[in-house]
């Protein structure tokens, strides 16, 4: 991968509303280049798609992962299960992998009732084809930039899933949040025109979303296999004595260049991490040396099928 498309990609994940001429400035392009650079990365598919980054917790709901494997591995098989499940529109996050699992999907939900009801029709209507393997509810989420594209690494901690004040929205914040989840790169002036609301309004209230934290910023997909990224999901499960060191963990996650999400969970494992490179990972080696880890679980990443922060709202 050329450097230029490294720097692109990683400024494009942080922010993915930005002007091609912003572009053009952090990557050292001009804006034309940067608009054909990215346009020719969205046509080839290699950006799949854009994300609003909603925090769930604000609107009364929590996170909870499930790992899935397939008894039946045929392609038929699997292209009915991953058409259900993309279907279903608590499942915001459907990720396929080659080895140590078959599908973790995510679903945001009201409550752990609500998760239970929907997981459970789900292995109801495939239970000759399909099993739950682990259920882990969500405590915390931290996000990272994807500092493996770039030479110098630049910190940063985006936390959802917290300790968070539901939050209070009225019509007009809702119909624009709505568009920009649905259509993260619509322009603000065809967001006016489809919630009929005045420009200057629907300007402000976007300001607004952001600055309190509702909107937390928009990323993109990446397809990983056409940019040769390796990818894999690491549970990881620390001694008895190791729970106290979990802090420590997330300080070493956040100054890593590989790790771009880190998940706590209620369960056998405590942290989930998310690890990328354009290089073979070897990330565990380190991990065991530095914490005390009494188990671990590695996932390797095959494709995303589907990411949201947010079921649409409707």
């Amino acid at each position: 991968m050329k450097l230029k498309i490294k720097s692109l990609l990683f400024e494009y994940t942080k922010n993915a509303r930005m002007t091609t001429k912003e572009l053009g400035k952090k990557i050292g392009a001009s804006q034309q280049s940067a608009f054909y650079l990215i346009n020719n990365l969205k046509k080839k598919k290699i950006i799949e798609s854009l994300l609003t980054i909603v925090d769930p917790v604000k609107f009364g709901y929590i996170s909870v992962i499930a790992g899935i494997n397939l008894i039946k591995t045929d392609s038929e098989t699997k292209k009915e299960i991953l058409e259900e499940i993309k279907n279903i529109s608590a499942i915001t996050s459907i990720e396929e992998y080659k080895e140590g699992i078959d599908f973790i999907i995510e679903y945001i939900v009201p409550n752990l009732s609500a998760f239970n009801r929907i997981n459970l029709e789900l292995i109801n209507r495939f239970s000759k084809k399909m099993r739950v393997v682990f259920v882990y509810p969500i405590i915390t989420i931290h996000e990272y930039n994807k500092n493996y594209l770039v030479k110098k690494l630049e910190i940063a901690d985006m936390t959802l899933c917290g300790d968070n004040e539901r939050a209070d929205i009225n019509e007009h914040e809702k119909k624009i949040l709505y568009e920009l989840v649905k259509t993260p790169d619509k322009k603000l002036v065809d967001i006016a025109i489809t919630t009929s609301i005045q420009i200057k309004s629907v300007i402000a209230i976007k300001r607004n979303l952001e600055k309190r934290n509702i909107i937390k910023g928009y990323t993109a997909i990446l397809n990983n296999n056409k940019l040769s990224i390796n990818r894999q999901i690491i549970l990881l499960k620390f001694f008895g004595e190791g729970i106290l060191e979990i802090d420590k963990f997330e300080d070493f996650a956040k100054n890593n260049k590989n790790i771009v999400r880190l998940s706590r969970l209620i369960g056998e494992y405590q942290i989930a991490i998310v690890v990328e490179d354009d290089a073979e990972i070897s990330i565990i080696k380190d991990v065991r040396k530095s914490f005390p880890i009494d188990n671990y679980r590695i996932m390797k990443s095959e494709r995303i099928h589907k990411k949201a922060y947010l079921p649409i709202i409707e």
